[in-house]
């Protein structure tokens, strides 16, 4: 309790029989003010007692009290308010509220990915002394070779009142390459920065475009007209790369020699041999099939297609649904090259044999067309470094689906690692390493986990700055981006009857479907029966029927739940599937396959785009339930 006013009034006196006075009796009123309910309290006199004294003694009566009203007698904080309190000289209290004041200057950063941005801090309102914490860990007032972001500033002042201040460093826009690249031809369009353009190849070229440039790595360094620069490295090679499911071709030329005198080679055959490294990175080549031999055509001239035998030594990479960080996808790809030879003569003997570079076979496909068209390798893949997958960029995503990403490596021997951006809810962010390879080789395939539940990401989560989503990509150990950027948004429903599906792409990776619709559960069951004879003496309890043959296929017809325009067309990838796999409430995999039917991908008509389809499991000639740990569980582990 502080006290304000204390008034003491003398209420009689005391002494002997004698009428002697020896003392005085005085009592109080008083005005307190309570620091915890911040009130005056009141007490009349008398106060609950008495104040006395010897006459004799000449003391002076007590003092009145009151309190002055320039003295602040008690203060709080109410976030960036701070309140003092003075009494009025009447028995009550009157307020002065100071607010802290929180301003900021930004230096943007001059380049896009430059980490040189400053953040300078004002503070008024108050006298302080200030402390300062940022949400990112520093403790500065002012900060220095900041990257761009959005940052999240708290000052607290000793009397306890907090100012918040949310600031955002800029950078100017990222120098953006396109790489254009038939054989030999290079063609760099260059975007964003700041024009004009300078151009400084490796070998001393200042050109953007190049033709003829013979096999190897080559590096072209963009500079813009305020000094920001971004190298890109273009990888020339005779197609060193191949898609399982596309034609793989070796094209042979006796030459034009031959042409002129088709006698020098009587006979002409010519011969092609396949030859695979079984175990990634042994070394160890051996011999896939016979030798094929195909006769020389008119001009001398023949075409293998080798695809046959390599597309059966592929299989697809099933990862763990607990899978963490970065694992080499081995089943998806493998090392082979191709020696070939000519047969000619009578009797035709074989010439001498031309072993081709070593080349990559990865499982998967394009489309005719853009095979044909060869987009992908010219163009595509060189500018936007993709992921091994259809799916639209932004996905939203619950969190416990598991979702993986499949990278192809496209340059030299180095490092990569696993980049994660996580943004909160206030526009604050977190980058980390989820996962890294080390020296890796061009067109290796790579596969990365990023769920929210294999990231982690609920150890950044608060309940007041949630976790709102992430974005996942491959960059080098100095920070040069190897990848697109996916972006994943968390959503935070709960739907109790939520499936995820793991299918196969048309790229050879895995991605991830999830149905959260209501779904149903059926049994297709076939059989053979044969009547039975009935002689005399037959046992009735054997009915008139022989069942020889009884198979039960449980399909699982389910339902997403809304799905973009973007999405619903990027689901053909996922009908075209041929690995389909249900993660069942047990932690593992289910593998299966959706009806080949018609499905709907557009429908103008509904309110809510959705994606039905029908998914088939194994057979069954016995059924057994899902035998746990301890105990049979008899209920079926596709349906909660």
């Amino acid at each position: 309790m502080i006290e304000l006013i204390t008034y003491w009034t003398q209420t009689g006196t005391y002494g002997s029989q004698a009428d002697q006075v020896y003392g005085t009796y005085y009592e109080a009123e008083t005005w307190y003010f309570n620091p915890v309910t911040r009130q005056v309290v009141y007490t009349p006199r008398p106060l609950g007692g008495s104040y006395t004294q010897e006459q004799s003694a000449g003391d002076p009566p007590p003092l009145t009290y009151n309190r002055p009203t320039t003295e602040e007698f008690f203060v709080y904080a109410s976030g960036a308010d701070r309140i003092g309190f003075f009494h009025d000289g009447l028995g009550g209290f009157t307020t002065v509220i100071t607010t802290l004041l929180v301003s900021t200057q930004v230096v943007d950063n001059p380049c896009f990915g430059n980490r040189v941005g400053q953040i300078l801090v004002a503070v008024g309102g108050l006298a302080g002394p200030f402390t300062y914490a940022w949400d990112d860990g520093p403790t500065t007032k002012d900060r220095s070779l900041v990257p761009a972001g959005a940052y999240r500033l708290s000052v607290r002042d000793v009397s306890g009142a907090v100012a918040h201040a949310l600031v955002t460093v800029g950078q100017n826009p990222e120098i953006l390459v396109v790489v254009s690249k038939t054989g030999g031809d290079v063609s760099l369009q260059v975007s964003g920065g700041t024009g004009p353009y300078t151009y400084l190849w490796s070998d001393g070229v200042t050109t953007s475009d190049r033709a003829g440039l013979a096999e190897g790595p080559y590096t072209c360094t963009i500079t813009d007209a305020v000094g920001c620069s971004k190298s890109v490295e273009v990888l020339v090679n005779s197609n060193l790369f191949f898609w399982s499911r596309n034609p793989i071709l070796l094209k042979l030329d006796a030459g034009a020699a031959y042409r002129l005198d088709p006698s020098t080679k009587p006979n002409l055959t010519f011969l092609c041999e396949v030859w695979v490294e079984h175990v990634y990175g042994s070394g160890v080549f051996e011999q896939v099939g016979p030798s094929l031999e195909q006769p020389a055509d008119a001009q001398g001239r023949t075409v293998f297609d080798v695809q046959a035998l390599l597309g059966v030594l592929l299989d697809w990479h099933v990862p763990a649904p607990t899978q963490v960080g970065l694992q080499r996808a081995d089943p998806l790809f493998r090392r082979f090259y191709l020696a070939h030879a000519e047969r000619f003569g009578t009797p035709a003997v074989r010439a001498g044999t031309t072993v081709r570079a070593q080349s990559y076979v990865v499982k998967g496909g394009l489309s005719f067309y853009e095979q044909q068209a060869r987009t992908w390798q010219n163009r595509y893949q060189p500018t936007v470094r993709p992921f091994l997958t259809w799916e639209p960029p932004v996905k939203s995503v619950l969190p416990d689906q598991p979702e993986f990403l499949y990278y192809q490596v496209q340059l030299p021997a180095t490092d990569i690692l696993l980049r994660v951006r996580v943004t909160f809810a206030d526009g604050t962010t977190h980058v980390g390493n989820y996962g890294s390879a080390s020296q890796v080789l061009p067109y290796e395939v790579h596969c990365g986990a990023v769920g929210y539940s294999q990231l982690g990401l609920g150890r950044l989560d608060r309940a007041d700055n949630p976790v709102r989503a992430w974005e996942a990509f491959v960059m080098a150990p100095d920070g040069t981006p190897r990848s697109e950027v996916r972006r994943y948004e968390l959503d935070r429903r709960h739907f109790p009857r939520r499936r995820y599906f793991l299918f196969a792409t048309s790229l050879g990776g895995m991605a991830t479907f999830a149905a959260v619709g209501e779904a149903q559960l059926e049994a297709e069951v076939k059989g053979e029966e044969a009547a039975l004879a009935l002689p005399a003496g037959y046992d009735p309890m054997r009915g008139d029927t022989l069942v020889q043959e009884r198979t039960l296929r449980p399909i699982l017809k389910v339902a997403s739940s809304f799905r973009t325009r973007a999405q619903q067309e990027a689901a053909q990838d996922l009908l075209l599937s041929r690995r389909v796999l249900l993660l069942s409430r047990e932690g593992r995999w289910l593998p299966g396959f959706i009806k080949a039917k018609n499905a709907t991908l557009l429908d103008e008509s509904k309110a809510v785009p959705t994606l039905e389809f029908e998914f088939y499991l194994p057979t069954e000639r016995l059924f057994t339930p899902f035998l746990g740990d301890e105990q049979v569980s008899y209920t079926t582990p596709l349906l909660p």
